[in-house]
Order: structure tokens, then C-alpha cells, then sequence
């Protein structure tokens, strides 16, 4: 309240925020890590491990 001013009634609610997206079928929905730090949300989603790239080794005769 402005100085000199009661507040007879105050309220204050938290923000709300609701964000909604599509996951390729490459990623990992199980898998998924949340970190909200100073006001920042940071996800991790990781590929399945079908979609990782992998190393194959070539024989050389």
C-alpha cells in the first residue's frame, strides 16, 4: 500500500504458466529431467537408446 495507506484487503496469487509440445518418437518421455533454476526451466530429454548413434567396427582384411 502507498505510504500512508492501509491495506483493508490484499491478495496475491502465484503465476501460473503452462507450456504443452509434442515429443518425436525418438526421445525418451521416461527419461526426461526438469531443473527450474533462477526463473529458468531447463528439460533434458534424451534419445531412445534405438536412436543414439553408435560406433561399428570395420574390419580390414
Amino acid at each position: 500500500a502507498p505510504q500512508g495507506l492501509n491495506a483493508s484487503f490484499a491478495e496475491v496469487r502465484a503465476p501460473r504458466y503452462r507450456r504443452g509440445f509434442a515429443l518425436s518418437r525418438e526421445l525418451d518421455s521416461q527419461a526426461i529431467d526438469a531443473q527450474l533454476k533462477e526463473g529458468v526451466l531447463r528439460l533434458r530429454i534424451p534419445k531412445i537408446a534405438a536412436a543414439q548413434p553408435r560406433r561399428i567396427d570395420v574390419r580390414v582384411d
